[in-house]
This record gives C-alpha cells, sequence and structure tokens, in this order.
C-alpha cells in the first residue's frame, strides 16, 4: 500500500509538472508561433534595447514625433509580435508610439515572465520619454489580450493619463482553465490579476472588447469593468478575439480614446 501510495504521488507530480510546462507554453509560446520582425514592417522605427537587468535584449518600434507629443506605448498580446500593431502608430503622425516586443517574442531575447515583462516595459518607457526629449512626457497605455494586464499593472505605477485595454480579461488562471478546462487552478501560473489593480488605477480607462471572444472566459471582461473604481468608456463590437482590430470602428474608437492634438486628423 504504502508502494502504491508512492507511485500515485510520483504519477500525480509529473501530471501536475507536465500540466505546469503546456500551461506555461499557452500564456507564453515560443517566438516560431509569432511573425519575424522584419515581416512586419517599418524598418526605419526598429530599435534595440538592453534590457536594464542586462540579461536581455529587447527590439521593437519607436515612432518618435518629437517632444511636445503624446507617447502611446502598444503591448502585444499572446503568440503576437507587438509589431502587427504599427499599422495603428504608423497612421497617427500627431503622437509618438513604442512598441516592445516582450523577452522570447518576435527578436527579443530571454524568458518572458511577469516578474520581467513589467519592469521591462517601464524601463522602456523611459527610454523613449528621453530619446523625446521630454521626460515627463504624457502617457498612454494600450494593449490587447495579454497586453491588456501588462498595461493595466504598468499603469499602477507609470500614472498615465489613460489606458485603452483591447480584449481585457480578469486574471490568467481564468482565461487558462477556458482554453484548457481540466487544468487545476493551483498550478503556479503568472497570475496576470488585473482585477486585483484595477482599483488603483486612476486615470480614465477605455475597454474595446468582442461580442464574440472565443478565448475568453464568459463574463471575464465584465468583471474587470466593475473593478475599477471609476466606470471605463466601454466599446463592444461584432466581432472574435482574433479579428477586433478589423472590426468597423475599431480605429475611431482607438483613437478617440488618445488626446485631440494640433495634427490629428482622421477620416473614419
Amino acid at each position: 500500500m504504502k508502494r502504491l501510495t508512492q507511485s500515485a504521488v510520483l504519477v500525480a507530480a509529473t501530471l501536475l509538472s507536465l500540466s505546469s510546462c503546456n500551461t506555461r507554453s499557452l500564456i507564453y509560446p515560443g517566438s516560431e508561433m509569432q511573425m519575424p520582425d522584419a515581416a512586419c514592417g517599418f524598418p526605419t522605427n526598429a530599435i534595440e534595447l538592453p534590457s536594464e537587468d542586462g540579461t536581455s535584449t529587447l527590439r521593437g518600434w519607436f515612432f518618435n514625433r518629437g517632444a511636445n507629443t503624446p507617447l502611446v506605448v502598444l503591448f502585444g498580446g499572446n503568440a503576437m509580435n507587438v509589431g502587427t500593431m504599427a499599422n495603428l502608430a504608423a497612421a497617427d503622425p500627431a503622437r509618438s508610439y513604442l512598441l516592445m516586443n516582450y523577452r522570447g517574442y518576435g527578436g527579443s531575447t530571454g524568458e518572458p515572465s511577469q516578474k520581467d515583462i513589467v519592469p521591462d516595459a517601464r524601463y522602456a518607457i523611459r527610454y523613449a520619454r528621453a530619446a523625446m526629449g521630454n521626460p515627463s512626457a504624457q502617457l498612454y497605455l494600450a494593449g490587447f489580450s495579454l497586453g491588456s494586464a501588462v498595461a493595466t499593472h504598468v499603469a499602477v505605477t507609470e500614472q498615465p493619463a489613460g489606458i485603452i485595454l483591447i480584449c481585457p480579461f480578469d486574471n490568467m488562471k481564468s482565461v487558462a482553465c477556458n482554453v484548457v478546462p481540466f487544468i487545476p487552478r493551483l498550478l503556479p501560473l503568472d497570475p496576470w490579476d488585473s482585477v486585483r489593480v484595477a482599483p488603483q488605477i486612476t486615470c480614465p480607462v477605455t475597454i474595446i472588447s468582442a461580442n464574440y471572444d472565443q478565448v475568453l472566459p464568459d463574463g471575464s471582461t465584465d468583471k474587470l469593468i466593475r473593478a475599477f473604481r471609476t466606470p471605463p468608456t466601454v466599446h463592444r463590437f461584432e466581432a472574435d478575439h482574433n479579428n477586433i482590430f478589423s472590426a468597423a470602428g475599431f480605429n475611431q474608437a482607438f483613437y478617440q480614446a488618445l488626446p485631440v492634438t494640433e495634427n490629428c486628423q482622421f477620416d473614419f
């Protein structure tokens, strides 16, 4: 009986370990699943930045429109090269944009984790503001899916003028269990618990969600909406998780959440 119990514990531990690895790959898939940086275009805006801790190299794009422009930082989603969002930056010459791939994403080196992604983002923001010649440039954060959690967590300390969350969720474990229902909630995943930190955010929040989101659990976005101290502005589109950017009216909702500037002219 003792040997049987020990064997059962060993099998359970092995399955738990395998499940943990598989679940982690759902959150941070390998770079082979992502579009390469070169395919994203805008080579003249490509930048390379050593991480603050010196262990990785962060690569992305920086559209520097000068010291008097607001800085918009875009955070990408799961299995996504953030450069695929660069069209939003290229179409808006009135604002500066920063897009940096997480460690292990696109051309960035290293292993992604919540404990590194958040400080990397803060460091990249300081770099961009310094390069603009304005260390206190007005800041806006925007993130899609996983990037919505990054934007929410970064906003706690960076005090942006506003954040835009595209297909946001309440926490990572609820999403993982939605994708792979048998994954236990006790696995040691990066929590990305946006509901927990949302009450600390005081700036205006805009949420863009898909009515037919097949990735997020039912009610996940609504839980996050209720967690903010001030009710966010919410736009819901007839789209799913993967085609939200092409939904009619998306660009209008996105740009209208940013400050109006003198050179801001869009034909919606």
